[in-house]
């Protein structure tokens, strides 16, 4: 019987899948089909860790008020 259950395939194996470049943030490797940022500087992994830290090179935090 077919397994229709689209979520039983889950994510590309990283072992598998190819390299398409590189985090600018973290410097981790981007595989083929993850999701990510594009930015004018490069490829940016769609991690709170990785945006975070883009975002820290060009703005300040502050506590607003």
């Amino acid at each position: 019987m077919t397994n229709l259950d689209r979520f039983s395939q889950g994510l590309p194996d990283q072992q598998e899948a190819r390299v398409v470049g590189e985090c600018i943030a973290c410097g981790g490797e981007v595989y083929e089909e993850e999701l990510v940022w594009e930015t004018d500087e490069g490829l940016l992994h769609d991690r709170r860790d990785c945006i975070r830290e883009y975002i820290a090179d060009f703005a300040i935090q502050k506590v607003a008020g």
